[in-house]
């Protein structure tokens, strides 16, 4: 029956993305270098590569997508050199391979073999992605004077009270008797804050945004 103060520092929120890298730190006082470590661009396993018509991701740490990458490839002399660097011949073979298909392709591919492979999306083109699409983060809304505008949704999806824009941006100084009411002016000071200039109700040519 009591409330709580919710302290969220965005510093916080970015440290907490660091769990792996931090805590090898804190154990071991190694400081990791940029570019050098597993996960940061230091294995031919785990790197971006550019594909015929764009780039795409790798993923395959673990030994079994490794392998099942090799293997799928038809090259399986590749498989003991998982943990080579970039720069290698490996590199530069495997840099070959990624070349030789465009990025459907090798989505077709990860479809069939459960390589850890992805398509690096453009923003236009993630914005239209299936998986943006049936996670409903882009919607659409009607916007007075505007029409129909589209804006991202909600990133934390709820059961029971499904979070979803229930009305459009308000216009520049739409608001401003609602408000001045709520906290006690009269009408007739709400006109002489008015007349004044101190503040303006909406305006006529407000295009549907405080930004208008």
């Amino acid at each position: 029956g009591e409330g709580q103060l919710v302290d969220v520092s965005m510093t916080d929120g970015a440290l907490s993305w660091l769990a792996m890298a931090a805590a090898q730190y804190l154990c071991d006082g190694r400081v990791p270098r940029r570019g050098d470590e597993q996960l940061t661009g230091g294995l031919v396993c785990y790197l971006p590569y550019e594909a015929a018509d764009g780039w795409v991701t790798f993923g395959a740490l673990e030994p079994k997508f490794w392998a099942a990458f090799c293997e799928g490839v038809e090259r399986p002399d590749l498989v003991d050199a998982q943990f080579e660097k970039p720069g290698s011949e490996t590199w530069r073979e495997l840099a070959g391979i990624f070349r030789s298909r465009t990025r459907e392709q090798w989505r077709q591919f990860n479809d069939r073999h459960d390589a850890m492979i992805e398509p690096v999306l453009d923003l236009d083109e993630a914005l239209d992605s299936e998986l943006v699409r049936s996670r409903e983060m882009v919607i659409e809304m009607e916007q007075p004077q505007i029409g129909t505008v589209r804006l991202l949704g909600a990133p934390v999806k709820f059961g029971r009270t499904p979070a979803r824009p229930d009305r459009p941006a308000p216009a520049l100084g739409e608001h401003t008797d609602e408000v001045l009411l709520e906290i006690g002016y009269a009408d007739a000071e709400i006109a002489a804050l008015k007349e004044s200039g101190a503040v303006a109700g909406p305006s006529a040519d407000a295009a549907g945004s405080f930004l208008a």
